[in-house]
Order: structure tokens, then sequence, then C-alpha cells
């Protein structure tokens, strides 16, 4: 039996960058913005950490911006990749104070916003 890990397109970096949502709410129409962390990204998706409470569920749709230092490339700013993404699965916090875990996938990739 394979892995779910063998079974990737893309390998997983284990990456802590901050990042920032914004979804419609489907209840009001109106729009939310918040922030996480990831723990890991790929090409292809995420995995990002959110405090609760949380609106995010399975099946909605979001913009992302993502916060990416790239100091190999001798830019000392920071750069921001951005994405549109759909949440796969939202993992609840197990203890109190934990975080909320949520699977992204990336519908059209990554791309870097303009400055």
């Amino acid at each position: 039996m394979s892995s779910p890990m063998e079974n990737r397109r893309f390998g997983r970096l284990l990456l802590p960058l901050s990042m920032e949502y914004n979804i419609r709410l489907p209840d009001s129409g109106e729009y939310h913005s918040g922030q996480g962390v990831t723990r890991d990204i790929s090409l292809s998706g995420a995995y990002i950490l959110c405090e609760p409470p949380t609106p995010l569920m399975p099946g909605q749709i979001l913009d992302l911006t993502i916060a990416a230092p790239l100091p190999y490339l001798d830019i000392d700013e920071v750069s921001h990749l951005k994405a549109q993404g759909e949440v796969l699965r939202l993992d609840p916090p197990v203890l109190a104070g934990q975080h909320y875990g949520v699977a992204i996938s990336f519908l059209d990739g990554l791309s870097f916003a303009s400055p």
C-alpha cells in the first residue's frame, strides 16, 4: 500500500509563512478576511493553521496572499505569492488554544503579486 505522500504530484516544503485569506461568506454574501500561517506548501496546495473561530468550510473558494521572503535571491523585501484555492478539509483543534488546520488545493497554481 502506498502512502499519501507518494501519490502527491509535487513535494511539500515544511515552511511557516504568514498568509492572509479572503472569502465570501455563504450566509450573508459579505467578504471576510483572516490570517494564518502555512505549515507546509507545494505547487499544488498548502496546509494552513488558523486561530479559532474560523468561517472556513470544505468546498469554499478563497483568495490567498502568502508573504514569501526571498533572501537567497538577494531580495531584501518580502515578496507576495497569490493563489486562489479550494478548502479540501478542515481539521478542528484537538485541545483548547490550538489552531484549525486547513488543507487547500490551489486552483490555478501560485503567482507572484505585482509590486
